[in-house]
């Protein structure tokens, strides 16, 4: 579902040009924690065992974005982004356990951009969605879960534009999302390099 919705947002791109100001896509790395140290820990209260874990701390992350001007100096801008998974494993005395997460949604913010400077703050909200699997082995045999939640959150980010030509620019920007899927503690924060363009 995830896929579907992040490429009919890039499909849609020059479908809505003629009325925005600007787009363009832009793709890095999201560092993300999904807790691991927590997971670990309540396994070994369950199990009265030791555990011992190895996770990711983030995966690829993607997005396309939109804006148009609302006032001087600031824009209305807004994205629809998404992540690879980032993955976790465990390892209990007769057993062991994996969990993989990722993430997807759509974020709306304020961007402040400072005439004459390269430079851009912004800040927002967004409504996203995290899709999780899991499984547990014991004793030869695999136990599977999957589940997915979505909620709102909070997102800020800086950045800066270094000009191609009259219309055309690279962007280089550190976004944070806070409350992913609206799961407190479930915090991203992407580092990407994009291409943006004028339609004026």
């Amino acid at each position: 579902m995830k896929t579907a919705l992040f490429i009919s947002a890039l499909l849609s791109l020059p479908l809505v040009a003629n009325a925005q100001s600007y787009g363009g896509i832009e793709g890095g790395w999201a560092l993300i924690d999904i807790g691991a140290g927590n997971t670990a820990q309540t396994l070994a209260n369950l199990s009265g065992s030791s555990v011992t874990y190895q996770n990711d701390s983030g995966a690829i992350a993607g997005r396309v974005f939109l804006g148009f001007p609302v006032a001087e100096s600031v824009k209305f801008e807004a994205g629809a982004f998404m992540t690879g998974d980032v993955n976790a494993s465990y390892t209990i005395s007769g057993a062991s356990a994996t969990e993989s997460y990722s993430g997807s949604g759509f974020d709306f913010s304020a961007v402040f951009k400072p005439e004459g400077t390269p430079f851009f703050f912004k800040a927002g909200m967004h409504s996203s969605e995290i899709d999780g699997n899991a499984s547990i082995t014991v004793g030869g045999t695999t136990y599977a879960a999957g589940a997915s939640k979505s909620g709102t959150g909070f997102l800020v980010g800086v950045g800066g534009e270094s000009k191609l030509d009259d219309k055309s620019a690279i962007r280089y920007a550190v976004t944070y999302y806070d409350k992913l899927g609206g799961i407190s503690g479930a915090d991203a924060t992407l580092m990407t390099i994009g291409y943006v363009v004028s339609f004026n």
